[in-house]
């Protein structure tokens, strides 16, 4: 909870700092929680609480506790989150990704804008991978980013999560993917 906190923090004093011709808009928590109960926090920030994989569900990906994100933000647009934002843009991150300046919006209605990691680059070795997940992509069009952090238009996030969520569990579940993808798998799900 205390990384929540200083996350929380932070997007505040940015927020402040942009003022309000700046992109930062509102703040939502999302949580995963045992059930969606509430973590005590909620009186602090603002959060939206949705169900969490129980130990048998997870247990079938080889308790790969990561498949909540995508998990949770199908949850979150089938319950009415986007509906309840204000803003046409979201900024998925960690709670360690830490604010320093303000955040502009590098995003469009129709493309997101995200952290390339370096060690995501596709190449093709990945193609057999490609090619039985998602037919037709060839690897130079895989981009080198995951879901965090990222900002993204309302309904491109919401298209894109349940492909994301059912690429990530077949990935998990694929013994040659899962090794190749290894503890980035779910940011291999999102990216392809």
């Amino acid at each position: 909870q205390w990384q929540a906190r200083i996350m929380y923090f932070h997007w505040k004093k940015q927020a402040a700092a942009a003022g309000p011709c700046g992109d930062m808009g509102g703040f939502t928590r999302l949580v995963a929680s045992e059930d969606g109960k509430p973590d005590g926090l909620e009186a602090e920030m603002p959060s939206f609480f949705v169900r969490q994989y129980t130990t048998a569900e997870i247990a079938r990906y080889g308790h790969f506790g990561v498949l909540n994100r995508p998990f949770s933000v199908v949850q979150f647009a089938d319950r009415g989150g986007f509906e309840a934002l204000q803003e046409q843009f979201v900024y998925i991150a960690e709670t360690d990704h830490v604010l320093m300046r303000p955040l502009p919006n590098l995003a469009t209605p129709d493309k997101a804008a995200a952290f390339s990691f370096g060690y995501m680059h596709c190449g093709s070795s990945h193609q057999p991978l490609l090619d039985k997940f998602a037919p037709g992509v060839t690897y130079s069009e895989v981009q080198p980013v995951g879901p965090s952090p990222l900002v993204v238009s309302k309904p491109v996030l919401r298209r894109l999560a349940p492909l994301w969520l059912n690429l990530s569990l077949a990935l998990k579940l694929d013994p040659v993917a899962d090794r190749r993808f290894g503890w980035v798998l779910e940011m291999w799900g999102y990216s392809i």
